[in-house]
């Protein structure tokens, strides 16, 4: 396959979209911002696997425990299986209805630890990207605020010398 001579490949457009590209005219500030934006990615993808086992291990055992806890006080019992219940129940002359019996299904309160857990997860994850992201936007305010301060200073040396002659 053929590229067109003015289209740069692969790993080109991806150091030129990073700003790692060695671009001479690329000010101090957009490399700056270049390296944090690689930096913050870099500690999602390494801190972000790390915080959401810790936090999925501790909703586990957060979970566990208060199965545990609330187990405890409670007598064991054996668990009966009936019949499906009839359709349809009858009133007798008095009022009163019969008796129907249902099917029952015990859960355990473990079982629903896991469902804690993969929502902790989730959730450290996403609080840790919005970390990031805030970073990130609080460090190009403050790169920013420093790009218009040297543009403030270079037109002032420059400008007066550049509308002298237009007076």
């Amino acid at each position: 396959m053929q590229t067109m001579p003015g289209r740069p490949r692969g790993r080109t457009r991806l150091a030129r979209a990073l700003g790692l590209d060695g671009n001479p005219l690329r000010r101090a500030s957009d490399r700056a911002e270049a390296w944090i934006r690689i930096g913050l990615l870099a500690v999602f993808l390494i801190a972000g696997p790390m915080a959401a086992l810790g936090a999925g291990g501790w909703a586990y055992h957060a979970g566990i425990t208060a199965a545990r806890v609330q187990a405890a006080p409670a007598h064991h019992v054996e668990a009966a299986v009936f019949p499906p219940a009839r359709a349809s129940t009858y009133l007798d002359r008095a009022g009163r209805g019969s008796q129907a019996w249902a099917g029952t299904r015990w859960e355990s309160s473990a079982a629903s630890a896991g469902s804690g857990e993969v929502l902790a997860v989730i959730m450290t994850l996403a609080l840790m990207a919005l970390a990031l992201l805030a970073a990130r936007r609080l460090t190009l305010a403050f790169l920013t605020r420093r790009r218009l301060a040297a543009w403030e200073a270079a037109w002032s040396r420059v400008g007066p010398q550049w509308s002298a002659g237009r007076t």
